[in-house]
């Protein structure tokens, strides 16, 4: 795919259905914070107060090989979704080597007048974007600043839970090992993964529960806004078979809860509760070892634990992927000399 002769526009949510679903579809490693659904849910929510600007770069015979989803609040130009909701961003394209598009991006957001502040943050550590934005930018007459925002720890998965189990360390495997036995002799064990828009709906309540009790920080973060959205999204997402809703259950009582979305080959880990009064049983983490089971079962490629440096991620095997934020502000007054 070549890009020798680009236009940029802006487009909506409805006009870039179809185009916005090709890119997905052809993306390496496309998350589901990449989809349409997702980008849309957010907006309708939260983006109230803010101006949308999904920018579309289009070649000379009229294809869109890019899509910017953007907003304006204030002075300020930056991805949908801050860093509380969502952990990875980027441009959609299916080809991350197309400089130009990067250029047009920046001379689009360059002849903003009002923009003097680009905040790109939750970039993933691969992205091209990182450095063809920055050259992009500085060459426009910003002042860019990489700054590293987390870590996302990830699993590349075996093909048997066996070798799974066999890759953590000793000390990990063995503890591992020794928690499961102690579960399985606490009562009769299951655990439940849903995946129907239907059946999710139903199960959210018993997700919002079992998140809240978990820690006094959760049930801070969960405000009524913010489950709103968690139960609309997750919905949503069900519908285009992204959702997976998992309980851990003990003597039918479900104690641990897990919220996962797939894409592709990659299982993200989005959020999750346990009941304390079973944390002797080690039941949040023992939900997440057996949803890294039932990824290898279904032929996933990676389970990805996404932002955060808790421990629990490293004792099942976590390899951090950093993630990274750019800023650049504007130095030169007027529009980009860039075309």
């Amino acid at each position: 795919m070549t890009c020798c002769s680009i236009g940029i526009e802006q487009g909506t949510f409805e006009s870039l259905v179809d185009h916005w679903q090709h890119l997905i579809e052809g993306c390496p490693e496309s998350t589901f914070f990449d989809s349409q659904t997702w980008q849309q849910s957010w907006w309708a929510e939260f983006g109230e107060g803010s101006e949308l600007k999904l920018l579309t770069v289009r070649t000379g015979s009229g294809d869109v090989i890019m899509i910017a989803p953007l907003m304006v609040d204030g002075s300020e130009v930056s991805f949908l979704g801050s860093t509380d909701l969502v952990d990875y961003h980027d441009f959609i394209t299916q080809d991350r080597l197309i400089p130009l598009c990067i250029q047009a991006v920046v001379s689009a957001i360059s002849e903003m007048p009002e923009i003097d502040k680009i905040l790109l943050q939750s970039l993933p550590g691969n992205s091209p974007t990182i450095t063809q934005f920055r050259e992009a930018a500085e060459q426009a007459g910003w002042n860019v600043e990489l700054e590293q925002e987390d870590v996302a720890p990830r699993i590349e998965l075996p093909a048997t839970w066996d070798e799974y189990v066999s890759s953590l360390r000793k000390k990990d495997r063995h503890e591992l090992r020794r928690k499961l036995r102690r579960l399985e002799a606490a009562g009769e064990v299951k655990q439940v993964e849903l995946s129907s828009p239907e059946d999710i709906e139903a199960a959210m309540g018993d997700f919002m529960r079992l998140h809240r009790m978990s820690t006094p920080d959760k049930n801070e973060f969960m405000n009524a806004q913010r489950e709103q959205f968690f139960c609309k999204v997750a919905v949503a997402l069900a519908r285009d078979n992204s959702t997976r809703l998992v309980f851990l259950e003990i003597d039918g009582i479900r104690e641990a809860t897990s919220l996962s979305f797939v894409s592709g080959n990659v299982r993200y880990l989005y959020n999750s509760g346990y009941n304390p009064a079973h944390s002797k049983l080690s039941v949040g983490l023992l939900n997440h070892a057996l949803a890294i089971k039932s990824s290898i079962e279904s032929g996933h490629r990676v389970f990805d634990f996404m932002r955060g440096n808790e421990s629990y991620k490293y004792h099942l095997g976590g390899i951090d992927r950093q993630v990274f934020a750019l800023t650049a502000t504007r130095l030169t007054s007027g529009k980009s000399k860039v075309k």
